[in-house]
């Protein structure tokens, strides 16, 4: 896998665009984030929420700088998230952890949206749930095997980016996007529509 922070085919979904409007992505001002529905929104999308935690069979996974191999390992995924792309966009990741019973990644980090000047709460956010899914779509396009499912994990969700606790990203809408079947808008709202919060979570398990 080798590190690229130009536009290529297999390019995921964008991160951003120059204006605050809907633009390019599809998405209106207000993030969509359905919080505590999220839940029932992701039966209908197929998503499986799971509590992470218990499981034996998970493992820290430390970032790996990436090489021309062709085959994206777990550790190229964790260096591209917060080195690859726009540096606006790049993760502040806290934890990487692979847990293999459930083939799921998952990712915590910190959000800039209070942070970053000159741009709204909520655009920050599209910005890096747009990070998050485009370096997913290059690590699956890039022959990463491991894992059906991101589940994103924000430590300091935004009150004025209306952000969710964490998020879901399905590899088989990343392969859908990667295949021209869905574009970046709908791939990203459909991400995007993924959210949730702890409580829910919790209150469903």
């Amino acid at each position: 896998m080798s590190e690229d922070d130009g536009e290529s085919s297999s390019d995921g979904p964008p991160t951003g665009s120059e204006s605050d409007d809907s633009g390019s992505l599809g998405i209106s001002r207000r993030t969509m984030v359905v919080g505590a529905a999220g839940l029932g929104l992701g039966t209908v999308l197929g998503v499986g929420y799971t509590v992470l935690g218990d499981s034996t069979s998970n493992r820290s996974i430390e970032p790996a700088e990436p090489d021309d191999d062709g085959e994206a390992s777990l550790g190229e995924l964790h260096y591209i998230l917060e080195n690859s792309g726009p540096e606006h966009s790049q993760l502040d990741v806290t934890a990487f952890r692979y847990y293999g019973d459930e083939e799921t990644i998952q990712v915590s980090y910190r959000t800039r949206a209070d942070d970053v000047e000159d741009v709204p709460p909520q655009r920050q956010h599209v910005r890096e749930v747009g990070q998050m899914t485009r370096m997913f779509s290059e690590y699956v396009a890039q022959n990463g095997e491991k894992g059906a499912v991101v589940h994103a994990h924000i430590e300091n969700p935004s009150d004025p980016a209306n952000q969710p606790d964490g998020y879901l990203v399905r590899r088989e809408w990343v392969e859908k996007f990667n295949s021209g079947e869905w574009d970046a808008n709908k791939t990203l709202n459909t991400v995007l529509g993924s959210g949730y919060t702890d409580e829910a979570l919790e209150n469903s398990s």
